[in-house]
């Protein structure tokens, strides 16, 4: 699933250079929420919100104090099996006890408690980027163009695997070798969006978009940006599915733990940076 993404532009007049402030620029998400609380009180909040608003005061709380913090905060309440459903909690909390002796146990309570069940499985890889530079046009008539002066491309990726520390020795051995196959794997998702943020830098340098009238530029640009954004997609999709293995000892048959980091749950909000979940 493709998130919305935002485009930070700045159109540039031929005749008078000017650069627009961010709150004044209709592609710039502006006015981050700041949020402040008693961490009971903010994970109350939080839990009894809509879906979209929990993803959203979740992104922000992360880019705030931290990814683990959220985790702590927002994972599984002492003495309950699962934090809230779909939370999209960064580095989630395996909530078993740490002495579980039964892959089946593990594997049936992660594909129940994930929050990435209905999409990616255990883990996903979320790209978000971000684009900018100044609108510059050439030519008029049937001749008008929009491309861009000193573009840049900036990429924040995010890697949200299971926590959890088994004691039993043959648990800790089969969670450990699928934890790192996992990561692995995750790692191909992360490669494949290091490669497509010089492959985007390289398109808006080149950029040259024909256009009607000077204000169809920004459109236009948004146009080629997004569809770029879509192939990137197409090859994160392209290696998947992908299941790695949880096998609690080297006789057992093991159970598979499936892994498709394909469509976003926790996709970046319409206003977020351009964003391609894996």
């Amino acid at each position: 699933m493709q998130a919305s993404p935002s485009i930070a532009h700045r159109q540039r007049d031929p005749a008078r250079p000017v650069r627009l402030p961010a709150e004044d620029d209709p592609g710039v998400c502006a006015g981050q929420l700041r949020i402040s609380g008693q961490p009971a009180a903010v994970a109350a909040a939080i839990r009894s919100a809509d879906p979209a608003t929990q993803g959203r005061l979740i992104g922000q709380l992360q880019r705030q104090v931290g990814n683990e913090t959220v985790g702590r905060l927002l994972g599984p309440r002492e003495g309950s099996e699962s934090g809230p459903a779909g939370l999209p909690v960064q580095r989630w909390r395996v909530a078993l006890p740490a002495g579980t002796t039964d892959c089946e146990v593990v594997v049936n309570w992660i594909n129940g408690n994930s929050p990435y069940r209905r999409s990616s499985g255990w883990a996903q890889t979320h790209p978000v980027f971000g684009w900018g530079g100044d609108l510059v046009y050439s030519g008029s008539g049937a001749g008008l163009t929009v491309s861009l002066a000193n573009p840049t491309v900036n990429l924040r990726t995010e890697v949200d695997m299971p926590a959890w520390s088994p004691t039993n020795p043959a648990m800790s051995h089969a969670w450990s070798a699928m934890w790192a196959d996992l990561r692995r794997h995750e790692s191909r998702h992360e490669d494949i969006a290091d490669t497509w943020k010089a492959t985007l830098l390289d398109r808006l340098t080149s950029l040259s978009l024909p256009i009607a009238r000077q204000a169809d530029g920004p459109a236009a640009v948004r146009s080629a940006w997004q569809g770029w954004l879509a192939e990137h997609q197409a090859e994160q999709t392209g290696i998947d599915p992908f299941s790695a293995l949880l096998d609690c000892s080297a006789a057992s048959a093991g159970a598979d733990a499936g892994e498709a980091s394909d469509t976003a749950v926790a996709a970046g909000q319409p206003g977020d940076d351009g964003s391609a979940p894996a």
